[in-house]
């Protein structure tokens, strides 16, 4: 699947920022798909935004002015100290999907769009408006058919009137464009819509894809981090001798006094493994995940270290040993490997109840 945005769907959506954009982008980052980015659509769209600026400042003006003649004295007022940011839809979008191909318009004869006013053909209309439209669609199908594009490709307009017919309660391109994808040879099925929400609503699983799997637990790396220190903190004999592959702790050693851990490293290779609903504004996330470098301190009785102290000098993630009066501080490092689930709350975008699952050391496992 690709995704084609006209102009119109970005205008009062400057930052895309809303609901249906974040499922749309979310969707396309997670199943890799390519957004279709027209280097026309981002010149139009900065432009329209750019003379409304201009519009609001000018009626800015025009009130400071008025209210000058109602003031003794003129107000304070500048208008380049309002804090108005510079502009550029590109800027704004690559910080939101990850694969785009551009699309540049520079290879269309001007001749063809010539033709096609003079003829009416659509988008062109009546009123001899179309210019922009019609450099739009003409090379959307260029780079389709350049590409050799397969498969299919969303394009979403909300000017249904110049492109589009309902057939029915089917929605389709009219008959001149329809006729424009015969003689262009596309190969590709071209789906069209005239907003995200449709798009969104008939592609797009709002559970899976209410947020970007490769950004996700990333974000929540300071919470895996506590929460995985946490579980460290507070395991078992058990726990330890699986952790550390040896049977000393469970199977010699009394209940250890201490465990002190410190994830110094942070999160590496983070993986979401399946999302499922849960009441609310939460999802369920599996996931898999590593910490790259863990410093565990073990404190457990200085008389027990001394009677099992061939097997516990043995361990591989061991490397230092530090006797404090009656106890002995044992400290490991290591690099844990953890297949994890937790709660998110989509809305929020806080996560909570980490359950860690299944975790092991690679560093041992690699030397055993």
């Amino acid at each position: 699947m690709k995704v084609f945005l006209d102009t119109n769907i970005f205008c009062k959506n400057w930052f895309v920022s809303n609901v249906n954009f974040s499922l749309l982008f979310f969707y396309l980052n997670n199943e890799k798909h390519d957004f279709l980015l027209s280097d026309l659509v981002v010149q139009e769209t900065n432009n329209i935004r750019e003379r409304e600026l201009k519009e609001i400042q000018t009626e800015l003006k025009r009130q400071v002015n008025k209210a000058n003649k109602l003031n003794s004295k003129n107000l304070t007022f500048n208008i380049d100290e309002l804090g108005i940011q510079k502009y550029d839809l590109s800027d704004v979008l690559k910080y939101k999907v990850d694969w785009v191909e551009n699309i540049n318009y520079e290879g269309i004869p001007h001749s063809k769009v010539v033709e096609r006013a003079i003829k009416q053909i659509k988008p062109f209309t009546g009123q001899e408006k179309g210019y922009r439209d019609t450099l739009i669609w003409l090379s959307f199908l260029t780079y389709l058919k350049d590409k050799n594009i397969e498969g299919d490709v969303a394009f979403i307009t909300n000017n249904k009137h110049d492109f589009f017919e309902n057939k029915g309660k089917t929605l389709s391109f009219n008959d001149d464009l329809a006729k424009d994808i015969l003689e262009y040879g596309i190969k590709a099925n071209i789906k069209p819509y005239t907003n995200i929400y449709d798009f969104v609503n008939e592609n797009v699983d709002k559970i899976s894809h209410s947020f970007d799997r490769y950004e996700i637990l990333d974000d929540l790396e300071d919470f895996l981090i506590e929460e995985t220190e946490s579980y460290l903190n507070s395991m078992s004999n058990n726990d330890l001798s699986d952790l550390l592959r040896t049977k000393v702790f469970s199977d010699k050693l009394t209940s250890v006094i201490q465990i002190e851990s410190d994830i110094f490293e942070g999160l590496e290779d983070p993986e979401v493994k399946s999302v499922k609903r849960l009441p609310g504004n939460s999802v369920y996330i599996s996931s898999y995940f590593e910490m790259r470098r863990v410093d565990l301190i073990v404190t457990i009785d200085l008389i027990e270290y001394k009677q099992h102290a061939d097997e516990i000098e043995n361990i591989k993630a061991l490397y230092n040993v530090e006797i404090d009066d009656d106890y002995v501080n044992l400290s490991f490092i290591l690099r844990t490997c953890i297949d994890g689930s937790l709660e998110y709350d989509t809305q929020d975008k806080l996560a909570s109840n980490l359950s860690i699952d299944y975790i092991y050391d690679s560093i041992a496992a690699k030397e055993s």
